[in-house]
């Protein structure tokens, strides 16, 4: 309503997060197209930025959606036999229900939530050879447990034609 006061509620949660003063003023700005020169100065700079931040020369996807949509974009692209998804809190447990909602074939590597995923239990799964992507969230943000991905990921690099997908929302730059 015109004229009523708003009252500003600090936000203790994984997302949406805080958006400073200067981030709100600049959403206020008319927006610049997707095909415009001016958007395509801002994608270069925002690849070279994210490169420096996520250390990597490889090209970085940015999505304009929620993580469900990251998530369902990587079930969908990177999937051809069948999904390993290590679950171990709820957004685990959600990338799951998500390949299941998308009629794509998964499995879950359970383990009691508030543990993490071993290496040794996901090396037994993959030996079985039906699966081409493991799925795992770096800071399973709902129990507080952080996987082991690096040594995950080594057990996946032994299984050619098998890729890991990480969720790293929560954590990725911090």
């Amino acid at each position: 309503m015109k004229g009523e006061l708003i009252m500003h509620k600090k936000l203790y949660i994984p997302g949406p997060v805080e958006m400073s003063q200067d981030t709100i003023q600049s959403m206020a700005k008319p927006m610049i197209g997707h095909r415009m020169k001016e958007f395509d100065a801002l994608y270069a700079s925002i690849q070279t930025k994210l490169k420096k931040v996520l250390y990597t020369e490889n090209p970085v996807f940015v999505f304009t959606s929620s993580a469900t949509g990251v998530m369902e974009g990587t079930l969908r692209n990177l999937c051809a036999k069948r999904i390993l998804s290590c679950v171990n809190g709820a957004f685990s447990e959600r990338w799951h229900k998500i390949a299941l909602d998308c009629g794509l074939p998964a499995d879950n590597l359970s383990v009691e939530w508030g543990q993490a995923i071993t290496p040794e239990l996901l090396d037994a799964k993959l030996k079985s050879g039906d699966y081409d992507l493991v799925t795992v969230c770096l800071n399973e943000t709902s129990t507080g447990i952080m996987n082991p991905v690096k040594e995950l990921a080594a057990v996946v690099k032994k299984y050619p034609g098998v890729l890991i997908a990480v969720d790293a929302v929560s954590a990725m730059t911090g």
